[in-house]
């Protein structure tokens, strides 16, 4: 599973793009199947398969699940994955697919943010000021009327809190293997809703148990392909491409489920998306000054 350094930023690219392509594809399934089977069911299937082909395509990285170091901290971060996928789903009842993924897409600057907690990392002013300007482009999103907030923007918010948070503990973990945390991001959802899933459960049809089985596909080749584009290229390098996700929601919302996108949406997403972008750059900016000055 190594990657040359030569094997350039191109494939690179590609494959996180295609990655996000299955990820959305992904959210546009669950938001289809969730008024007929249940989000216990759906979240059940999106686990349940993402494990199950995971295994079958790297069956020799089974036995290493449970012969590793911080194991209960591997644990820890499925279950935040679990729940921002939970969070997810269940938003996607309430809110186009638009909508929840602007929302969702503050994740990265809860990251910028909860590091300095966490990983007592410094943020200058400059990078608080682009994280409360892309807060503030959630709000136009969430509150498009400047109304009361909904289930379904709250739940979005969770999601995108969860997933900071399965993100800055992923810069603690220090495993080597990245197949093992391939099976391990969908262990917490799979022991968990294989308890609950039999309360709720409904007889899928044939097209639905193939849309189950396309949902935890999508969402175990999507991380894939997620993982070996950063085994090709730098998290930095490849940080800005993340939002283009966005546009694809955007555009599966309409296509599939006819939803445009308010004036608001579309607004709070282009602050959000610029406020990432410029979080980028001062990341970009200041490991080019580290740099120069180690080597002077």
């Amino acid at each position: 599973m190594e990657m040359r350094k030569g094997d350039g930023a191109a494939s690179a690219i590609a494959l996180f793009l295609l990655g996000g392509v299955f990820f959305v594809t992904l959210n546009a399934i669950a938001k289809g199947l969730t008024p007929g089977l249940g989000p216990a069911m759906v979240i059940w299937g999106r686990f349940f398969f993402h494990v199950l082909l995971a295994a079958a395509l790297f069956p020799m990285a089974v036995p290493r699940l449970f012969s590793m170091h911080q194991l209960g901290f591997q644990l820890g971060r499925s279950v935040l994955l679990m729940l921002s996928t939970v969070c997810n789903f269940l938003a996607l009842a309430y809110l186009p697919l638009a909508d929840v993924s602007a929302i969702v897409f503050t994740a990265p600057l809860m990251v910028a943010a909860l590091a300095v907690l966490w990983l007592g990392e410094r943020v200058s002013p400059a990078r608080w000021a682009a994280i409360v300007a892309g807060l503030l482009g959630a709000v136009m999103v969430i509150r498009p009327g400047w109304g009361t907030v909904g289930p379904g923007a709250l739940l979005a918010v969770g999601c995108a809190l969860a997933y900071a948070l399965y993100q800055v503990s992923t810069r603690i973990v220090r495993e080597g293997d990245p197949i093992v945390s391939l099976l391990f991001s969908g262990m917490g959802g799979l022991l968990v809703f294989s308890v609950l899933a039999p309360f709720a459960w409904r007889p899928p049809s044939l097209g639905e148990w193939g849309l189950l089985v396309m949902l935890g596909g999508f969402g175990a080749v999507g991380h894939l392909l997620v993982i070996l584009s950063l085994q090709r290229l730098e998290a930095s390098r490849l940080a800005p491409f993340t939002y283009i996700q966005l546009v694809w929601a955007m555009a599966a919302s309409f296509l599939v489920f006819g939803d445009v996108p308010s004036g608001w949406t579309l607004l709070g997403a282009t602050v959000i998306v610029a406020s990432g972008l410029y979080i980028w750059w001062l990341t970009v900016r200041e490991r080019a000054t580290e740099t120069a000055l180690s080597r002077s």
